[in-house]
């Protein structure tokens, strides 16, 4: 399961969309063993960059993106992702999305994945399910998260599990995201999958609104 990163927490899209005409560029490194960003294969380390912004059509969000793996060994594909979402009740909003469409080394690419997710903010925590398909990979989707002032910034705790191998097995990840300033958020996570080596993601993240 491989695709380009929509707004979710480490391994899940959510239901929320990035703010309007805001973008986030994005640069990102897999450690580690397998995972949808490990390009290079397992143990050796990747490097992607990409990016996603949105718009605000009332009621509808709209969120779209790009990205790819850069630097030694496999670059590319170029792979797109968008996701349309509403605010379906107070604190609860509903999205549907597809990511991973590759636009460029289409014959090396994954399949899209398309999912649908639903979120609600219970204000002592936030929790995510939704479900979603892939060629040989569809999987459930479940996250939760909450988000402190460390400093007089937001500090997010998160964890979240899918299934991997065709429905037969799970992956569990524990992340945190810190707001380090107006423009800059450190974003980073640990797979733990029922088979295989624990992997590592280290994200920063580059936030401006035009």
């Amino acid at each position: 399961m491989a695709f380009a990163t929509p707004t979710g927490l480490n391994n899940i899209p959510t239901a929320e969309t990035i703010d309007h005409r805001t973008v986030a560029a994005q640069f990102f490194t897999s450690f580690g063993g397998a995972n949808q960003f490990a390009a290079s294969g397992p143990g050796k380390t990747s490097q992607w960059a990409g990016f996603k912004t949105g718009w605000d059509f009332k009621p509808l969000h709209l969120e779209w993106g790009l990205d790819s793996a850069m630097g030694t060994g496999y670059s590319g594909p170029l792979l797109f992702q968008t996701k349309a979402r509403i605010q379906s009740w107070e604190d609860g909003m509903f999205a549907l999305g597809v990511a991973g469409v590759a636009l460029t080394d289409t014959k090396r690419a994954s399949d899209p994945f398309t999912y649908a997710m639903l979120y609600h903010d219970f204000h002592v925590v936030r929790l995510h399910a939704g479900y979603g398909l892939q060629t040989h990979g569809n999987s459930f989707l479940f996250g939760i998260d909450r988000t402190w002032k460390v400093l007089e910034r937001n500090f997010n705790l998160n964890a979240d599990i899918v299934q991997s191998r065709n429905t037969h097995g799970l992956i569990s990840s524990v992340g945190a995201k810190y707001f380090l300033s107006k423009h800059i958020v450190l974003e980073s996570w640990f797979n733990f999958p029922d088979r295989d080596r624990t992997s590592w993601i280290a994200k920063i993240n580059y936030v401006f609104t035009f």
